[in-house]
């Protein structure tokens, strides 16, 4: 239930298409209400059982007599009693008498056009509460679609690296649009369909009380049946939502790695991998429909026990004379009670439609209501540059406690130093660089830039210090000038894009390309070379000129010709900044000022190349794999 109020409480932003389609919604069902009463006169008046003499020819005659005995019952009641429908029984009475004694051909040309205008009005309402109602539903879906992705987007790594990538896609797309289909536009229809009900059933009291009553006998069963069957539904859309992800998730690695799937020549497994899914996510939907389609016929046969008792019932008390239930009033009582059937099935299945939809909305919620590890300090400061020195402080960290990744981490890096972070694959170098940027916060110790905390320094202004390389080209799919705008929080002016590419060395091939900076990536930058991308990456990470660069394996993957066109762009773009370089291979480090060397989330060494040589077995061994094999 609390996340329901949630949904709804973001709805009631937009409470302005709320009431006014209410408004339309009850016009709607008044209309339809008052289209149904037609049937009394026409069956009656019209065509009636004895001839009464005609006082009433011409429509002034006709309309007149109806004024005079609107007046009359106007100056004695009160506002109430146009409420109350009992009340206007006198009023209707006389109504009836002068329908009793107008032309035959006259009041049909009058119920003729009563009924199209009726029928006229109560579609423009209804058309209305539609629109309504559709902007309503349209508006939530964007901000529950909003507020998810900003959930995202405030999340930390690890929040990620814990769930798969088409689970989160599948709770933001289909999942929303699920719960606002069913909790926000299926539960209006549901309202507009209950009030059309109720004034179904106000119109079948007046008509005739008894009959009315006679006629819920059987509701309690069918309520009781709709009721059980809606728990089964609840239960398999739990396992189909499931299945979905997976299916969703599997899809989406399979495609992200269609190159290794193909290059291993795996389709087959592949497709048998998902045939099995799906096959499952069939099974457990046709469960779910099986039980869904019950509700109908079940309503259904309700309605039509409720008819047939209704007639046998109704159709003797017309019969006899005495009871005063004249031909028109039943036949209006029963185009009230039949035509609440359509509602009452509609309301059956927006029911089990609900009980589906509840997984969904828990699994909005998991999202909406999940605290980020990472959160700002109420007290954070601005800082927008780096003036002496960034301190790991006895820095430890976990992925999962107990196990550390990194322990007892104590590093200075001084303002302009290189500063290279080597060991072998897991050894905590990335750990680093991430902590550094407060994708995670450390498990224990502390990390400052110029003797403040970064936990105490706005999240933003903290990672607006650091320009990033990482060793897959990561790019969008959007235009270059785009991509590369895209490493400043500022908006960036194409002669800054310009100036930031020719660093890297990226004008070289861009200036070859059909729109240049406006040449646009399909697929991610698919049709550039690796070192290409790569070269568009480092023009993104010094767009914003920060004084501090990251480059995480920045040349692992490239060949030998790419990687010396790269290589050239890092040394022109580490010019005058502080640069954190984490590499595998030990020729790209040389030169750095300081050697930090990790084995086991430890610093087991460091120093300048010639130090490490003489003092670090372990640097000497991934010195000697390199360059002495």
């Amino acid at each position: 239930m609390k996340e329901l109020v949630y949904i709804y409480k973001i709805m009631m932003r937009h409470y302005g298409y709320l009431l006014v389609g209410l408004f339309f919604m009850l016009g709607f069902a008044i209309f339809s209400g008052a289209s149904i009463t037609i049937a009394v006169p026409f069956f009656d008046y019209v065509f009636p059982k004895v001839e009464v003499e005609s006082l009433y020819h011409t429509w002034p005659e006709f309309y007149d007599a109806i004024k005079q005995v609107t007046a009359s019952f106007s100056e004695t009641a009160s506002i109430t009693s146009f409420i109350n429908i009992d009340n206007l029984r006198p009023l209707l009475s006389e109504y009836r008498e002068i329908m009793e004694h107008t032309d035959s051909m006259l009041l049909l040309k009058l119920i003729a056009v009563s009924i199209f205008i009726l029928i006229f009005i109560k579609n423009i309402f209804y058309y209305m509460n539609r629109l309504m109602f559709a902007n309503l539903n349209g508006k939530t879906i964007q901000d529950i679609r909003d507020i998810i992705f900003q959930k995202y987007m405030t999340q930390s790594l690890s929040f990620f690296s814990e769930r798969r990538l088409g689970d989160s896609l599948v709770r933001m797309v289909n999942d929303v649009e699920v719960v606002s289909r069913l909790f926000i536009k299926s539960m209006f229809n549901a309202l507009r369909n209950l009030i059309l009900i109720l004034v179904y059933i106000r119109i079948a009291m007046f008509l005739n009380f008894r009959l009315f009553m006679i006629s819920l006998i059987i509701l309690p069963l069918t309520t009781y049946i709709i009721t059980a069957i809606g728990k089964k539904i609840k239960k398999y859309s739990q396992r189909i939502q499931g299945k979905f992800s997976d299916i969703y998730s599997r899809v989406e690695e399979v495609l992200t790695n269609i190159k290794i799937v193909k290059a291993f020549g795996r389709e087959e497994e592949q497709i048998n991998t998902v045939k099995i899914l799906n096959r499952k996510f069939f099974l457990f939907w046709r469960k779910s429909e099986i039980y869904h389609s019950f509700g109908v016929p079940i309503s259904e046969m309700n309605g039509t026990l409720m008819g047939v008792i209704i007639l046998l019932v109704g159709g003797r008390e017309v019969i006899s004379s005495a009871s005063g239930f004249s031909f028109g009033q039943f036949g209006a009582f029963l185009l009230a009670v039949f035509s609440m059937l359509h509602p009452i099935k509609e309301i059956t299945k927006t029911y089990n439609e609900f009980k589906k939809a509840k997984v969904s909305l828990n699994r909005i919620s998991e999202v909406i209501d999940h605290k980020p590890d990472l959160t700002e300090a109420d007290d954070a400061v601005t800082k927008n540059s780096f003036d002496d020195k960034i301190v790991y402080d006895d820095v430890y960290f976990s992925y999962k406690p107990p196990q550390n990744v990194l322990s007892s981490i104590n590093v200075t890096i001084n303002k302009g130093e290189k500063v290279a972070l080597v060991g072998s694959s897991g050894s905590g170098k990335t750990t680093m660089s991430n902590l550094l940027l407060r994708l995670y916060d450390t498990t224990k110790g502390d990390i400052t830039i110029d003797n403040i905390s970064i936990r105490k320094i706005k999240i933003r202004d903290l990672r607006s210090l650091f320009g990033v390389v990482t060793q897959e080209s990561l790019l969008f799919s959007d235009t270059i000038a785009a991509n590369i705008r895209f490493g400043s929080s500022e908006r960036m002016c194409d002669e800054n894009i310009v100036r930031a590419c020719k660093i890297a060395y990226a004008d070289e091939f861009i200036e070859r390309l059909p729109s240049q900076y406006d040449y646009y990536l399909h697929s991610k930058g698919a049709t550039l070379s690796g070192g290409q991308k790569q070269r568009l990456c480092i023009a993104r990470a010094i767009v914003a000129d920060p004084p501090i660069l990251i480059l995480d394996e920045a040349t692992s993957s490239l060949d030998s010709e790419a990687e010396k066109k790269v290589q050239k762009a890092i040394e022109q773009a580490t010019k005058k900044r502080t640069v954190m370089i984490i590499a595998h291979r030990i020729s790209t480090v040389l030169s750095a000022d300081k050697i930090i060397v990790l084995d086991e989330g430890k610093i087991v060494g460091m120093g300048n190349h010639q130090e490490l040589l003489m003092s670090c077995p372990k640097y000497k061994v991934l010195y000697d794999l390199q360059f002495n094999v």
